[in-house]
Formats: structure tokens, sequence, C-alpha cells
């Protein structure tokens, strides 16, 4: 779910661009009306994460899932820690693993107990990078602090911008835009620049995060209008109060549902062991059978809810309360979720 407001402000600037006749889609990426969006959206992206200027702010191209094995490729120099909690920091793990084999170890893995909370892991501090995933969408768990490491890397795709995140203290923060930030097909990538000098000669420069940098994401045409989106996100989070008012909010949405969950007397079953764990942005939970879950969906979509099912792999309830989503939508689901918990318990 993306604002209104930034919908209406990208669809008006896709049909035409500060009243020039053209749109924003349809300049050249070396021009003076995108160069001026992308230095507006890098200042922005700084001023909301309090980036500072160790960091270069990246908008790249192949999905958080290219990153999976192009953070290897430029940035290990020996052994590296993966944490796999779910679906997504699995995913990471396997693909740096078939780069790289032995070189990546995982320290900690939840699989066992089905993914239901962040696994506990010791890292070693001289290794090349920890690379966790910081929500995990499929699963509904969060790590509420990040971790310390020297060398720490975060997948924070479905949480990106939803409260503040410590990135001085971050090597590399990156997410899929897809999920909270704006449309599919851009990459937003925080890089520490000390870890340039880690890249081998043989990486090809559209691989290459310090090209990237140098050419401050235009190495190759960028996705000049899913960055004019992410602007104009970054403008309404300013107009929000910040990642800290969206931090608020985002725990009040999430404490709607999960009272209603808790509240049922067991009909609806939270999918996450450690309720301290639980995700802001991804609510996941079980009703007793699959009967009542597909009456639960379709009772949802009849009242405008949709997108609830869970993911193919686990089934379930998934509600997805990005920062788009108001409050008072988390409560017209909760108010369903116990209005149905009442007629089929």
């Amino acid at each position: 779910m993306l604002p209104l407001e930034v919908l209406e402000a990208s669809a008006k600037g896709l049909v035409d661009y500060q009243g020039k006749g053209y749109g924003i889609a349809e300049c050249s990426h070396r021009g003076k009306e995108f160069d001026g969006v992308l230095d507006e959206a890098i200042s922005r992206c700084r001023q909301l994460l309090d980036v500072p200027d160790s960091h270069d702010v990246l908008f790249l191209q192949g999905g958080a899932t290219q990153l999976f094995s192009t953070i290897p490729m430029n940035f290990l120099t020996g052994p590296a820690d993966y944490v796999v909690g779910g679906e997504w920091s699995k995913k990471a793990a396997d693909a740096a693993k078939g780069g790289y084999g032995d070189k990546i170890r995982v320290i900690g893995n939840s699989e066992a107990t089905g993914f239901d909370r962040p696994p506990p892991f010791t890292a070693d501090p001289a290794a090349s990078y920890l690379h966790v995933c910081s929500n995990e969408t499929v699963h509904g768990h969060r790590l509420a602090e990040w971790p310390s490491h020297p060398t720490l890397v975060v997948d924070a795709s479905s949480e990106m911008m939803s409260r503040p995140h410590p990135v001085a203290r971050t090597a590399i923060i990156y997410a899929g835009a897809q999920k909270n930030l704006g449309p599919s097909g851009t990459v937003l990538a925080i890089v520490r620049k000390d870890l340039y000098d880690r890249i081998p000669k043989s990486v090809p420069k559209i691989f290459s995060f310090k090209a990237l940098a140098e050419a401050k994401s235009c190495l190759n045409t960028p996705p000049t209008f899913g960055v004019y989106m992410l602007l104009e996100t970054f403008r309404w989070m300013d107009r929000q109060g910040g990642l800290a008012a969206l931090e608020k909010r985002n725990a009040e949405k999430a404490r709607l549902i999960y009272d209603a969950i808790d509240g049922s007397g067991g009909f609806y079953t939270g999918t996450v062991a450690d309720k301290g764990a639980r995700s802001h942005m991804n609510v996941t939970f079980r009703l007793p059978s699959e009967e009542p879950t597909d009456k639960f969906v379709k009772e949802a979509a009849g009242q405008g809810m949709v997108a609830l099912k869970g993911y193919r792999t686990v089934g379930g309830i998934r509600a997805s309360i990005y920062n788009a989503m108001p409050v008072e939508g988390c409560q017209a689901l909760a108010e369903l979720m116990r209005g149905f918990a009442k007629a089929n318990g």
C-alpha cells in the first residue's frame, strides 16, 4: 500500500512534471530535471535516516535479491556470518553459498522450529560481515534491536523507514522499495564508503558499489520514475513528522491486531513464539483450520480488506500494515477478527 498523496503527486508528475509539458518518466536521466529529483531524494533520505557523510545513498536495480549475490561479490574478504530466521534470510544465505561455498557460515537458524522466531547467535567480529534480515515478512517477526558488528549488513526491505534505523553503526542497509517505500524495480542501498577498498578488480562495473556510487546511481539508466516516487514518499514521511512519528503510529497499528489475536481465547494463534519479536509490519496468525481461514479471507475482502492470505509456503493469514496503512484500517481488521471469532468459535 502506498499513500494516496504519493500516488496522486506521482500521477501528476508522470503526466506533466512541474508544468513543463512532459512527464518525469520522459526526462533524460542525465538532464537537469532528473538530476534535481536525485539530489533531493538523496538529501531527504539522509535527513530522515540521519545518514552520516561516511555513507553513500544509492538507488539500484535488480531487486534486493540481486544484492544477495553482489554483496559477497564486492565485500567478501574471508568467512562471512549469516543469521537465517526466515524465507528471505535463507535465500540470502543460499545465494551467497552458491557462489562462495564454505566461506558463508550460518551462525543462527530457526528453521527447525518453523522460523517462528529470530534465532540466537554469536557473531565473530573478525568475519567479513554479519548479514541479518531485520524483518521477516513471511513469518512475521523482526529484530527489535539490530545487532552490533564492525561490518553489519542488514536486509531491511520490509521495514525500511518504518522506524529510525542505526545507520551510523551499520555497514550496509538495503531494501527493495516495493514493501514500504514505493513501486517495484528500485532498491535503496546505504553503503559505508570504507568498504569500497575491498572490491576486487574482477567485479564488473555494473555490479560494483563503488562505480555505482561514483556515478551517483547513474552508471546506466536508473529507474527514474521509481526514484521520483521514492522522493514523493520521502516528502510524505516528512509531513507525517519523520520516522519517530511513523514508528509510534506503526506500533499502535500492530497493537490493535495483536490484541485481537491474544484476546480471542485461542481462536487465533500468532505464529511468532517470542512476542517481543513480533513484526510491526507483517502480522501473521492462524485460524483453527483451512475452512474458517478461507471464510475469513472472503469476509474481509467483502469489507474492502484484501491481500490477507498468508505467504504461499506457510498459509494462514498475513496482515501487512506498512507505513501507508492508516490506523483505521487496523481498527477495521481487529473489529472483523473479534466478530468473526465470536460467530465461528
